[in-house]
Parts: structure tokens; C-alpha cells; sequence
């Protein structure tokens, strides 16, 4: 099974370099999309870097901002897949600036979520809970209740998590149990 899911992603990944040497910028975004749930983090992660770093250039190049903003995003969440969450974090905040100042509500939200999920791994838990609850704002405004309920579990795990590092923490100075 693991053989074939790797098959099938090295393929998206090559279909997704076809489509950008073909000069389909929609289908190139799309279909490495499709693959970085599939990308084998114990891979190097120079050739997907070095595609998007190529595609990005193209959009830049050709004032694409749509399409620059989603390759920044793809960016941040290959850097993601590879546990690099400080170039994540910056790749998903560029993408972000770039969504707010298109109006791009959907994206503004979801780019938040990403960001949240990569300052929660980092321990990074009260900015996490801020990105959360605006993205679930904005969901809430454009009435998708199927991701505003999935924030409202996240916050509630990440709320309860937090508290209990906070006790445990104050347990820990209180009795001096560092000490030992």
C-alpha cells in the first residue's frame, strides 16, 4: 500500500511539472495540491522547493497574484511536510498578505488554519488559538458551519492542552520539582 500511495504522488508531482512546462499554471497548482498529502517526509525536499521556487518566479514574473499567493501557500505547507515551520510560517504569512489584499475570503481562512497548525506544533499555542478563532470567523461569516464546527474542536483540545501546561507548569515552580 505505502509502494503504491508513493507511485502515485511521484506521479502528481511529475504531471504537476507537465502542466507547468506546458505553461498551465490552474492545472500545475492543482494537481501538486493534490500531492502533498502524499509527500514522503523523509525525502529530500530540495525538488519540491526548487519546482514551486521556479513556479513562483513564473507568477511573479507574469503578475499572477492569485496564482503567486496559492504557490507561497503550497510552499509553506511542503516546508510543513518536512517539519521546517519557520520557512512554513513565513511562505503562509506572504500568502496570506497577498489573500487579504485580494478580498480572498476562503483562502484568507484557510491560509489561517494552516498558520495555526504549524505555530500549534511549534508550542506556539495562544497565536495558534488566535489564527484559529479568525479563521473561524471569517467561516462564519460565509456560513460554512462544517469548518467553523472542526475549528470549535480544535480550539477546545488546544484550549484544554494549554490549561493543562499551565497547571503543570505552576505545579512544577511551586514545589521546585525542576530543582531535582
Amino acid at each position: 500500500m505505502r509502494l503504491k500511495l508513493v507511485a502515485i504522488m511521484n506521479d502528481l508531482f511529475q504531471r504537476s511539472r507537465q502542466f507547468f512546462e506546458s505553461g498551465d499554471i490552474p492545472k500545475t497548482l492543482e494537481t501538486y495540491e493534490k500531492a502533498i498529502s502524499s509527500i514522503n517526509h523523509s525525502e529530500d525536499s530540495g525538488k519540491y522547493i526548487n519546482f514551486l521556487s521556479k513556479l513562483l518566479k513564473h507568477c511573479r514574473e507574469h503578475n499572477l497574484q492569485e496564482e503567486e499567493a496559492i504557490v507561497l501557500r503550497d510552499m509553506g505547507r511542503t516546508y510543513s511536510v518536512f517539519k521546517q515551520y519557520v520557512e512554513s510560517l513565513k511562505h503562509h504569512w506572504l500568502s496570506l498578505k497577498i489573500q487579504r489584499k485580494l478580498g480572498k475570503k476562503i483562502e484568507i481562512a484557510q491560509g489561517l488554519m494552516f498558520i495555526a497548525e504549524d505555530l500549534e506544533v511549534r508550542g506556539d499555542y495562544d497565536e495558534s488559538i488566535e489564527s484559529y478563532e479568525e479563521a473561524m470567523q471569517i467561516f462564519k461569516t460565509l456560513g460554512k458551519e462544517d469548518e467553523v464546527s472542526m475549528i470549535s474542536k480544535k480550539l477546545k483540545k488546544l484550549e484544554d492542552f494549554s490549561k493543562e501546561a499551565l497547571e503543570e507548569e505552576f505545579i512544577r515552580s511551586k514545589f521546585n520539582i525542576d530543582d531535582y
